[in-house]
């Protein structure tokens, strides 16, 4: 019987145990939570008082100012840019409606009966042309070449156009292949002589069927420009094709020499091309 009851008592005694325990597991647990908000609590007013202490600046209104700003200074800049435009439109203007002398100052055409056309036709002052009716690279000393290309090179031009070929396609002897050997020893000569001139070498004229019927080697211009282009390039001189300027009603009676009306057109090719 007294055993019976130690160890009902020792059963007693392990199960208060076991709350006691049980109890003390459920203090710590809500220790801590109580601990952890009260640190959360205050992380968050420390926060709140940096904050406080050191609030964000407001810059909604700076951006607009700035804004406002930019929007000030593009205006300013695309003012400027219009009367920069306009300045040069103005110039551009005024350049334009220079007289021709002017526009070819230090410029000197140097060639044959093409050449001849451009004071013939009142475009320009003979004394910017240097030209024989019947020049031709092919026989240069002959038909007097040589000689304007000396007097070229007293004058010293900035610019130089030259206007030949013509003469040389009408010759009964005369071929591309020629030809192109021919004008390639008069541009070295011209280089030579002018080293620091620009030079421009207009292209041969096409001619009526009339002209081919009475002279059949100007049948060959087109060759014969192709030739031409090719020197041009090898020696480093400036091609002009002027052929588009040809109309039918620039034709005088002989189909192959130019009214006035081609010379308009040509002199402000040049002045465009050489940037007179």
């Amino acid at each position: 019987m007294a055993q019976k009851q130690r160890t009902k008592n020792k059963s007693k005694k392990s199960r208060k145990k076991t709350r006691d325990q049980r109890q003390h597991s459920e203090d710590k647990v809500l220790r801590l939570a109580i601990i952890l908000v009260v640190l959360l609590f205050l992380a968050g007013a420390a926060v709140v008082g940096v904050r406080y202490m050191n609030p964000r600046p407001d810059i909604t209104e700076g951006m607009k100012k700035l804004d406002e700003f930019n929007r000030v200074k593009a205006s300013e800049v695309e003012q400027e840019v219009a009367e920069l435009e306009q300045a040069e439109a103005e110039e551009l203007e005024k350049r334009s409606k220079r007289p021709n002398s002017e526009k070819f100052q230090n410029t000197l055409i140097i060639g044959d009966f093409t050449a001849q056309g451009v004071y013939e036709q009142e475009i320009l002052g003979e004394s910017f042309v240097l030209a024989r009716e019947s020049a031709c690279v092919h026989d240069p000393d002959g038909t007097g070449l040589t000689e304007k290309l000396d007097e070229a090179a007293k004058k010293n031009p900035q610019v130089v156009f030259l206007l030949l070929g013509v003469n040389d396609a009408a010759l009964d002897s005369g071929s591309a292949s020629v030809f192109e050997e021919d004008y390639q020893a008069f541009l070295n000569q011209v280089k030579e002589k002018l080293p620091d001139t620009r030079i421009y070498v207009n292209s041969i004229l096409p001619v009526q069927q009339k002209a081919i019927d009475e002279t059949e080697g100007l049948r060959d211009i087109p060759e014969y420009n192709e030739r031409l282009s090719k020197v041009c390039k090898e020696a480093g001189a400036v091609y002009v094709d002027n052929s588009d300027l040809v109309t039918e009603e620039c034709y005088k009676d002989d189909g192959k020499r130019m009214r006035q009306r081609y010379y308009t057109a040509w002199i402000k090719r040049a002045v465009e091309v050489a940037e007179l």
